[in-house]
């Protein structure tokens, strides 16, 4: 299928490239001195060497074919794969090609493709302005709406001034199979962790309304759902292949060529399932609770596939259950809390590096950052609200929240907390601070009957050093936390 091919196609031709293209050999290698040796990355100096590779006059069959497929996968803004280095590494090879076999070049055509490509790349590198998402990997517009957005619904905005923003992202953002694309050049591949999450934002914002594209958007779900009951992001059964393994070849580490289950992107899913009245007794979403259940590490968390980490998936595992009103007094279910509270930090929050990837002493343990510690209370809420004993660990990371906000007047979060290929590429979000905090002081709000106000009004009537106190205190300026 186009699905799979389009995926499947960087590793093919990487290999080839090495093999007969050889992307060592493009004259782009400069020795640039002591200066920029960058020896401090390093516990062993590697040795590399570059070698000219002997190329007959023709490429051969499958070399040209597999570039006649690589001009096919351009998105319509000129990225390939949807991700600057994928682009720039398929330029690269296209120009290699292009300067061995320009016989076999149609010379309009490339100039078209080289032109589209690097206008894409320009656009996300320079194009942003003082944007904080200068110089990004991929452009992820909606998922990073929606999660605003939703933060904005926690904590009281009214829905009508959200309708627009979800209105906008159905038009440009919802593919015609009823999938949400991440971002820009994403629409060829739209996933199931973005359109969790747009349902339940539709829910929440005008259920009526967006009826018919909630059922639309939830049968793409269905069909996406892998044996075994978990979800991967993109793909329905890319969990494994000995064949493309050994076909990959050393290629196999440098990117995450499969697109398994992950724990993640299946709570997040079944957090929809649950807003929308499925429970535990439906086959489907029975299915999805026994993946999660065996997917647990011995410690009580589970691995985080698309963010860093294992504070993540426990903040989209608990709350997912809690939507399908499972019984969060289940020894498995228990397990995790226990873990979140024995990972709390003395300052009250939480944190976690994308060192807890390889390295098993790291896992759950970092500076405390306001993403993570709105993961963390993600949880907890749902732990308290089941009647778990969590309540000092609560308000203790709420607090933490407040104070780090009172010291900029805004959530402000430096670390990778986005996971592109585990153990290889990590990415920053400066949505996520401000969007997953809100949420969970939103959620907090709810616990502790606190009517919440609208962030529009408090943006008119508070400073923003004083607004996330302001959410936090009674409308008679009765304060909750001592």
């Amino acid at each position: 299928s186009r699905r799979r091919h389009t995926r499947f196609l960087p590793v093919s031709w990487a290999r080839r490239c090495v093999q007969e293209t050889d992307l060592r050999h493009v004259n782009k290698v400069k020795n640039l001195g002591p200066t920029f040796d960058v020896k401090e990355l390093y516990t062993k100096i590697p040795s590399i060497e570059i070698e000219d590779v002997k190329r007959d006059e023709n490429p051969s069959y499958d070399l040209e074919n597999m570039i006649e497929q690589m001009l096919g996968v351009q998105q319509s803004r000129g990225a390939f794969g949807a991700y600057t280095p994928a682009t720039l590494y398929s330029l690269l090879a296209l120009q290699d090609f292009k300067e061995n076999y320009p016989h076999k070049v149609n010379a309009t055509r490339f100039e078209e493709v080289f032109q589209k490509g690097f206008n894409y790349v320009e656009f996300m590198y320079f194009d942003q302005g003082d944007s904080s998402y200068k110089g990004v990997l991929d452009d992820g517009r909606w998922w990073d709406t929606l999660l605003v957005a939703q933060g904005l619904h926690e904590i009281g905005e009214n829905s009508s001034k959200l309708e627009p923003v979800v209105d906008y992202i159905i038009k440009y953002g919802i593919q015609p199979n009823g999938g949400l694309a991440y971002g820009w050049e994403f629409e060829y591949m739209p996933d199931t962790d973005d359109t969790g999450m747009i349902i339940s934002l539709m829910i929440a914002i005008n259920k009526e309304k967006y009826k018919d594209q909630i059922e639309k958007s939830n049968d793409f779900l269905i069909s996406m759902q892998n044996k075994g009951g978990g979800f991967g992001a993109f793909s329905k059964g890319l969990e494994e292949s000995f064949l493309v393994r050994l076909f990959a070849g050393k290629f196999i580490n440098s990117a995450e060529i499969f697109d398994p289950s992950s724990v993640d992107v299946t709570a997040h899913v079944l957090e929809a399932w649950g807003t929308m009245g499925y429970t535990v007794k439906d086959f489907h979403v029975s299915e999805a609770v026994h993946f999660l259940k065996k997917e647990q590490k011995e410690f009580g968390g589970w691995q985080g596939r698309w963010g860093v980490n294992h504070i993540y998936a426990v903040g989209a595992v608990i709350p997912a259950l809690a939507s399908i009103n499972y019984d969060l007094k289940e020894d498995w279910a228990q397990k995790s809390i226990e873990w979140l509270i024995k990972i709390q930090n003395s300052d009250g929050g939480f944190g976690e590096s994308v060192l807890s990837y390889n390295q098993e002493e790291w896992v759950g343990k970092g500076y405390s950052t306001p993403t993570q510690t709105a993961w963390a209370l993600l949880a907890l809420i749902e732990a308290e609200k089941a009647g778990l004993d969590v309540k000092d660990a609560v308000d203790r990371a709420i607090n933490f929240l407040i104070e780090d906000h009172k010291e900029l007047g805004r959530f402000l979060d430096k670390s990778s907390v986005g996971t592109g290929h585990r153990g290889f590429l990590y990415m920053q979000y400066p949505s996520y601070a401000n969007s997953f905090p809100y949420i969970a002081i939103g959620r907090y709000l709810k616990l502790r009957g606190i009517r919440s106000v609208s962030y529009t009004h408090l943006r008119a009537h508070e400073t923003g050093r004083n607004l996330v106190c302001r959410l936090l205190l009674e409308k008679k300026k009765k304060k909750i936390i001592q």
